[in-house]
């Protein structure tokens, strides 16, 4: 497959991201949240490849990124396409809701 991933375009849970955010315990996940959110969703809008580095955007760039009604939104599964070590094409699917 051509994408790296897939993840369907309907939804059927969303979640009003400052609710959810409060229910969170307090762990490292929640501590700038939508900073970090809108840190992540800038590097391909600015044509950076990602790699796993943190990057910090200005406060002007990450206003740039807004989040539609608040809402945050739960896929049930992602499929993650590549390449294993002898070159052949694998998936992997993972499902939030199965532990």
């Amino acid at each position: 497959p051509a994408n790296h991933y897939h993840i369907s375009k309907y939804t059927r849970t969303s979640y009003d991201l400052t609710e959810w955010l409060s229910e969170l315990p307090e762990d490292d996940l929640a501590v700038d949240f939508i900073l970090k959110l809108k840190d992540h969703l800038l590097t391909p809008v600015h044509g950076i490849e990602y790699t796993g580095d943190k990057l910090d955007f200005t406060d002007k760039e990450c206003a740039q990124i807004l989040i539609a009604n608040n809402k945050i939104f739960e896929h049930s599964v992602l499929r993650i396409n590549y390449t294993t070590y002898d070159l052949q094409q694998e998936q992997d699917s993972l499902n939030p809701c199965t532990c």
